[in-house]
């Protein structure tokens, strides 16, 4: 089988970020109970770190009504929030870079990617340079998709508290 390019792994990222995105909105919108429209023009206006706050907060909220709370599931899904917003980070850097082809010492092709980066504390602008073969995508690729599974696992955890007689039923 033919190794991805780096192109390939640039946009399967930002392929896969795009359902980190798409499985906070689901997670917001089972969480509200009610009209799915409005919680959808609502998300629509928040940029991606509130929305990742909102989801946190109001699955904090959405933990706290149940009975038996489940407290714990609030500081594992908080874990799960901060670790999607280094994904924002990240996926922000790769997106909004320039890149130029490149090729390392061993004839593998891959991409330099440049950024600037301001520093106001040092007052100079600085230039962020990071070489990228296929591999260093995979890290990040992979960052994605164990996110997803775990929103996944919330998701279900979510149907599983609103439905514990199905859930018990199956369980047997």
């Amino acid at each position: 089988m033919e190794q991805p390019t780096p192109f390939h792994q640039l946009g399967r990222f930002v392929f896969l970020f795009q359902h980190i995105e798409a499985a906070l909105t689901d997670l917001l919108v089972h969480m509200s109970g009610g009209d799915s429209e409005a919680v959808l023009i609502l998300v629509n206006e928040l940029e991606f770190g509130k929305r990742v706050k909102t989801t946190d907060v109001m699955f904090a909220r959405h933990v706290d009504m149940l009975r038996p709370p489940q407290s714990a599931e609030k500081s594992e899904f908080h874990k799960l929030m901060v670790e999607v917003s280094k994904l924002a980070e990240r996926r922000n850097e790769i997106v909004h870079s320039k890149y130029m082809r490149w090729q390392n010492v061993d004839g593998l092709e891959g991409l330099i990617r440049y950024n600037s980066e301001l520093s106001g504390k040092k007052g100079i602008r600085e230039e962020v340079e990071e070489e990228m073969l296929p591999e260093r995508f995979e890290e990040d690729c992979n960052r994605c998709a164990l996110t997803l599974m775990a929103l996944e696992k919330f998701r279900l955890k979510l149907i599983d508290w609103e439905y514990p007689d199905a859930a018990a039923q199956l369980q047997r």
